[in-house]
C-alpha cells in the first residue's frame, strides 16, 4: 500500500499552504460518493490522508476527476482517464466471465451473470469482443490446466474486448508486443518465468544481450487505451 507522504510536518511549504483547502474538498467529493451509506464510507473513505491518492492529488493543486475514475489494484487510477496511452496492465480476471452469480451479489449487480473483466483487480463492463477473444473465453471455461504453448497461441490470435468503467468512455483491451529489460542478477529468475504458464510472458523471444550484461526480451501483453468513436461520412 502506497504512503504518498510521511506527515503533515514532512509536507513542503507549496503543499501545507494547501492542506486546508484539500481536507474540505477531499470530505466534500467522498461525501458525494457515500452519502449516508455507511457500507461505501467504509469502502472509500480512507481516514489515512497519508495513503490516499486523492488526498494526494488535491495537494498537488490538481482538481478532482467529475466521477471516480477506474481502481488500479484499489488505488484510483488517474493516469488511465488523463494520458493517452496506451497503458500496459498485467493482471486480468478472465475465468468468471461469465459464470453465475450468488442471489446477494446478482440482485447489487442487476444480472444473474457476471459481465465483467477484472483488470488490475477492478471490474470492467464487457460491451464487445472479437472471435479471437471469444474463443480464448470458451477455451478457458472448458476448465482443465492451461501449457504456455496454449496462451502463445491464444494471444497470437489478437483478442480484443471493449471494455468500459462506470460512465467512463469505453476502452479497448487488446494484446501487442512490448519490450522488457532484466539485469544479470535476475536473468535466471527471469528465464524461469518464461517457462511458466503466465499471461505476462506470452510469445516471449530474447532480442539482444546489453552492453552491461543483462538482457533484452519482447513478449505479447495487454494494453488500454481509449476507444476512438467511430466516424462516418455523409
Amino acid at each position: 500500500m502506497p504512503t504518498f507522504f510521511q506527515n503533515k510536518d514532512s509536507l513542503p511549504p507549496e503543499l501545507l499552504a494547501r492542506w486546508d483547502h484539500a481536507v474540505a474538498e477531499y470530505d466534500r467529493v467522498l461525501n458525494g460518493i457515500c452519502g449516508d451509506s455507511e457500507a461505501k464510507k467504509l469502502f472509500f473513505y480512507n481516514a489515512l490522508r497519508e495513503k490516499s491518492a486523492l488526498f494526494w492529488r488535491l495537494l498537488n493543486g490538481k482538481d478532482p476527476l467529475p466521477m471516480p475514475p477506474p481502481t488500479r489494484y484499489s488505488y484510483p487510477w488517474y493516469e488511465i482517464i488523463e494520458t493517452p496511452g496506451p497503458h500496459r496492465v498485467g493482471d486480468i480476471g478472465f475465468h468468471a466471465y461469465g459464470r453465475p452469480l450468488g442471489q446477494q451479489l446478482a440482485e447489487i449487480r442487476g444480472t444473474d451473470r457476471e459481465d465483467r473483466l477484472f483488470i488490475e483487480q477492478c471490474g470492467w463492463a464487457v460491451l464487445s469482443c472479437n472471435a479471437a477473444a471469444q474463443n480464448m473465453l470458451e477455451t478457458l471455461q472448458q476448465g482443465g490446466t492451461f501449457t504456455l504453448e496454449d496462451q502463445n497461441r491464444l494471444m497470437a490470435a489478437g483478442p480484443e474486448w471493449i471494455v468500459q468503467y462506470g460512465k467512463w468512455p469505453a476502452y479497448r483491451l487488446f494484446v501487442q508486443r512490448y519490450r522488457r529489460q532484466t539485469l544479470p542478477r535476475f536473468l535466471e529468475d527471469t528465464l524461469r518465468l518464461v517457462d511458466k504458464s503466465s499471461w505476462a510472458w506470452t510469445n516471449t523471444v530474447m532480442i539482444c544481450e546489453r552492453d552491461g550484461g543483462g538482457i533484452e526480451l519482447e513478449s505479447d501483453g495487454w494494453f488500454l487505451e481509449k476507444e476512438e468513436p467511430c466516424c462516418t461520412g455523409s
